[in-house]
């Protein structure tokens, strides 16, 4: 049987994410935060870690909309193999019934003071994405962030590319984005079959993950047209927002190329 984690200034937690960039950006976060982390990619691989991990989690970070096993559904299961506090996350509004049955909840891009006034916390009440204050010291200023080309600006938000710069180092940064582009390209493949399958819930899921982490690493471009797909329910728009997801990704894969997020 695992045993709780006897850390209680640093609970051990556990993320429960099908998007991997979500899960590399929070994990780099927290264990920088001296969090002892570790990951699941669905449902089925966290409770297959909780049944056979030496140690048991103390907080469990779960997005509510993945492929399989997810929602309250997969809170029954985690409470059956856990005490963790359970904390949702998402990339939109999630159910009464999600809230009523997790310790709280947080909307993607999860700010990370948001989610550390929630552990250190303790309290069961929703505490929504920006909601903490921000530490002084860790605040950018504009005139204080690297050097970003005028076409950096268009594509990344300056403001959280500044702060992932200001928490971790440049190779980290660097390996964060290439991870980006590289799970976009394997998802817009994905997400053009179920356009031309005409499947509206699988487009809309996709999107939703993509959304998701490109939101995390202020991939504005990607996360306004992944957004305005996941909400349509005109086919027509499909391909407009799929070709804008497309460009975005272009745009990112020219930037690393050319070393202008080193």
């Amino acid at each position: 049987m695992a045993h709780p984690n006897a850390s209680s200034a640093f609970p051990r937690i556990l993320l429960i994410d099908d998007d991997v960039i979500s899960l590399e950006v929070l994990s780099t976060v927290l264990e920088m935060k001296r969090y002892p982390v570790d990951c699941a990619e669905d449902g089925a691989k966290a409770l297959e870690f909780l049944k056979t991990s030496a140690v048991l989690p103390e907080v469990i970070l779960m997005d509510s909309q993945m492929p399989g096993l997810s929602g309250p559904e997969l809170v029954t299961e985690l409470r059956r193999l856990s005490d963790a506090q359970l904390i949702a996350i998402s990339g939109s509004e999630v159910s009464a019934e999600l809230r009523q049955a997790t310790d709280g909840f947080l909307l993607k891009p999860v700010e990370v003071d948001a989610l550390i006034a929630l552990l250190e916390g303790g309290s069961s009440a929703t505490a929504p994405a920006g909601s903490a204050a921000v530490p002084e010291a860790n605040l950018v200023a504009a005139s204080d962030l690297p050097s970003v080309t005028a076409e950096a600006d268009l594509l990344i938000d300056p403001i959280v590319l500044g702060k992932l710069r200001a928490m971790m180092s440049a190779s980290a940064v660097l390996e964060i984005y290439t991870a980006v582009a590289s799970d976009m390209k394997t998802r817009l493949v994905t997400l053009a079959a179920a356009i031309d399958a005409g499947n509206t819930t699988e487009v809309s899921r996709i999107a939703h993950t993509i959304k998701g982490g490109c939101a995390m690493v202020g991939f504005s471009i990607a996360t306004a047209a992944a957004a305005r797909l996941e909400n349509s329910n005109r086919p027509e728009t499909w391909l407009k927002e799929l070709s804008q997801l497309h460009f975005a990704l272009s745009e990112l894969q020219g930037m690393l190329g050319n070393g202008l997020l080193e």
